[in-house]
């Protein structure tokens, strides 16, 4: 290895350990929540726009859709409701005032998060990191 190839090395590598406090959320972390905002879209739109009252009643209708589906696919709920970033049950908006908009009505978002940002999802099915700040703006927002 030529000095001019270490050094790019050596480059990258700092670069890529810096970023490492900035990094985005892994792709697989945004699907798997921003799957669980779709089941709560899919609910709303099936229950008259209101919310399902509490997790039980969630998880209920998701199996019942799905055993509907007949794909085989196994369903844990303790999966789908957990955060792999934060390894928490994820805050779904259950049973709460939410906005008519499904751009800013935030479904689902993490508990603990993962160095100081937390990853919402909104009924719309899109997701992004936000502070706590930002996170209760949202949430305020549908009072």
């Amino acid at each position: 290895m030529t000095a001019r190839m270490g050094s790019v090395l050596l480059l990258l590598m700092a670069l890529a350990m810096c970023g490492c406090e900035n990094a985005p959320p892994p792709p697989a972390a945004q699907l798997e929540i921003e799957n669980v905002a779709k089941w709560y879209s899919l609910f709303r739109a099936e229950h008259r726009g209101k919310a399902p009252k509490n997790e039980e009643e969630f998880i209920e209708f998701v199996e019942k859709e799905l055993s509907t589906r007949s794909n085989g696919e196994e369903f844990d709920p303790e999966v789908f409701l957990t955060s792999p970033r934060d390894n928490q049950k994820y805050v779904v908006n259950y049973g709460k005032k939410i906005t008519k908009d499904m751009e800013k009505n935030v479904a689902v978002y993490e508990q603990e998060g993962y160095k100081g940002k937390k990853l919402i999802s909104f009924e719309s099915a899109w997701s992004k990191e936000v502070d706590e700040d930002e996170l209760q703006s949202l949430l305020d927002a549908a009072k």
